[in-house]
């Protein structure tokens, strides 16, 4: 800044006639060597910099090599190296540290009830009207979604009492669900108010805690209390919602997750659609802090997060429709914010809430049918990845590992791993959150 402060000074058309030429020419060559060795000074401290990231990495990559190994203290230890590998050099014997590995194999087992103490998102507000129904399934059970008279939602077993009949075949009468077998009706609190042709009895079918916060119904599911706050959801400032789509997938709701936070699959699978004609990094990494579930990927101008319990969200920083450009999301003009909602609905079946926002083309939401346009995108995005998962799904259940060798740039979707064992086995305080 000095410099510059100087080169002005030099060009002030108010000194030129007290300096000749030459004077001028001088002074403005010296001030160019001196910029020339600001700017080498410069590159310095940014490669000193960069030294410093890498080792704050690799330290990093121990710390999670730590926690991998507790995690698997009752896994096979490896086999010892053989005589001909313990006379290597201290380099390579340093680089044969036991490897990373999650053991994610076999049959899905049932969801342990700790996963269920959360609050999840299970529909959109706007999917919701006064006289409809909404009939999910969450962890193995079957429930259904409506609006009582107040218009506030309510979340009851989607079985009536009376003969076990889905509700959801039904019909919403002034707040209340009807069987359409004998015409049992029940609020949102699952208490039976209505009992055509017969005397009325107490009766009471199973609810949830259900509650309505920025357009989106939650549930808990879970035999604990559940907590005052439920995590936003809502896109960053200065974006708009242009689609809200609901799918129902075949695939255990983790392994969805496993696909969501990796990106370095992208230039290969989605060769069709977003990647199209993407180049293959010669390096993909993660940044993030060594204490967190969210961070920014390098190279790709996306940052990217896994909210508790079956959330990811993401910024996706766009020069223009369709491309990528900048180094990072805050470089980028225009932007694209996805949620995905991964709610195990059983243990080979997910319910996916997917909404796309954007901080530009505000009229595209005023384009007729633009929602099916999204859809169809969307499905095309996500059928690039079924196939693979659903691949993985069956290998899984006959016992393959699908975390066998974890590489660095899968470092989101380990962590997401480690925090839900560590849900499942009631620890004090979840590995990457804060303490409270």
């Amino acid at each position: 800044m000095l410099l510059h402060e100087k080169v002005v000074e030099v060009l002030n058309p108010l000194a030129r006639e007290y300096k000749s030429i030459g004077t001028m020419k001088k002074e403005l060559a010296e001030l160019q060597e001196e910029l020339g060795q600001a700017h080498k000074q410069v590159h310095i401290s940014e490669a000193r910099i960069a030294t410093a990231l890498d080792k704050l990495a690799y330290m990093e990559e121990l710390v999670n090599d730590r926690l991998l190994q507790d995690r698997n203290s009752t896994a096979p230890e490896q086999t010892s190296p053989s005589p001909s590998t313990s006379t290597q050099s201290p380099k390579v014997v340093q680089r044969s540290l036991p490897r990373k590995s999650l053991n994610v194999s076999g049959p899905v087992q049932p969801y342990h009830p700790r996963l269920m103490n959360f609050w999840y998102p299970v529909a959109f507000s706007a999917d919701l009207k006064d006289d409809t129904m909404i009939p999910i399934d969450c962890f193995e059970e079957q429930w259904v979604i409506f609006r009582g008279k107040d218009g506030k939602p309510g979340c009851v077993r989607n079985t009536c009492a009376h003969r076990a009949c889905p509700l959801h075949l039904g019909s919403v009468n002034e707040g209340r669900i009807q069987c359409p077998y004998h015409g049992w009706e029940y609020s949102t609190d699952g208490k039976c108010e209505k009992m055509p042709s017969t005397r009325l009895l107490d009766v009471k079918i199973k609810s949830l805690p259900c509650f309505e916060q920025e357009g989106m119904i939650w549930i808990w599911p879970g035999n604990d209390p559940p907590t005052a706050t439920i995590p936003s959801l809502e896109p960053p400032p200065g974006f708009q919602v242009h689609a809200e789509i609901v799918m129902e997938l075949p695939v255990e709701h983790g392994l969805l997750l496993d696909n969501l936070l990796d990106l370095a699959h992208a230039p290969f699978t989605h060769t069709s659609t977003f990647a199209k004609g993407w180049s293959v990094p010669s390096l993909v990494k993660f940044l993030t802090p060594a204490s967190g579930l969210q961070g920014y990927w390098d190279p790709y101008p996306i940052d990217m997060e896994f909210r508790p319990p079956c959330m990811v969200l993401s910024t996706i920083g766009i020069s223009k429709p369709g491309k990528l450009g900048g180094q990072s999301t805050k470089q980028c003009p225009t932007h694209l914010h996805q949620l995905h909602v991964c709610l195990p609905s059983s243990r080979q079946k997910t319910r996916l809430l997917y909404r796309m926002s954007l901080d530009f083309a505000p009229l595209l939401k005023h384009i007729p049918f633009m929602q099916y346009l999204w859809r169809h995108f969307a499905e095309q995005v996500l059928n690039e990845d079924l196939r693979l998962v659903l691949g993985q799904q069956e290998r899984m259940i006959n016992g393959a590992n699908i975390w066998n060798w974890p590489v660095s740039y899968d470092k989101l979707g380990v962590r997401y791993r480690l925090w839900r064992g560590a849900v499942e086995q009631g620890a004090k305080q979840l590995p990457f959150d804060k303490p409270v």
